[in-house]
């Protein structure tokens, strides 16, 4: 059997090639023209816009309920009376605290670090008395910490 020479096995590639082309360049243009006519005739168009389009729904009302009791129905209404105005305006700035020793607290925790060497202890606060600016008595309480 004889080998073809370089040159025809080239032709041969190259013949191969354009056929390929061809074939595949002509389905890709009848389809693109297939598209095209779809287009101009408006076929998509009217397949989305029924798409979009949802049919309206009718509303219906609700049927009349007939009043049920002897009171007929009306507005309310009423007459605004503003509370009394108290005198003074809260706490006088600022608050001082006279004596330490009138402080509560709380039972004692205990917190100690990630690795367990070290352990603190403290009180929370329960109750501090304090004496504002006008000289009266302010008394705050505090909650337990959880």
């Amino acid at each position: 059997m004889v080998e073809p020479t370089l040159a025809q096995q080239r032709a041969a590639i190259r013949a191969g090639v354009s056929n390929s082309r061809v074939a595949r360049g002509g389905d890709e243009r009848r389809a693109i023209g297939k598209r095209i006519e779809a287009e101009r005739r408006g076929e998509s168009v009217v397949e989305d816009l029924n798409r979009l389009i949802t049919p309206s729904r009718q509303r219906r009302t609700l049927r009349a309920v007939q009043p049920v009791g002897a009171v007929p129905v009306s507005r309310g209404r009423g007459i605004y009376t503003p509370p009394p105005a108290a005198p003074g305006g809260g706490i006088a700035s600022p608050l001082t605290e006279a004596n330490y020793a009138l402080r509560e607290f709380h039972d004692a925790r205990y917190l100690q670090s990630s690795d367990g060497v070290f352990v603190w202890e403290f009180l929370p606060v329960k109750k501090i008395i304090q004496t504002d600016d006008n000289g009266a008595t302010v008394e705050q309480v505090f909650a337990e910490p959880v």
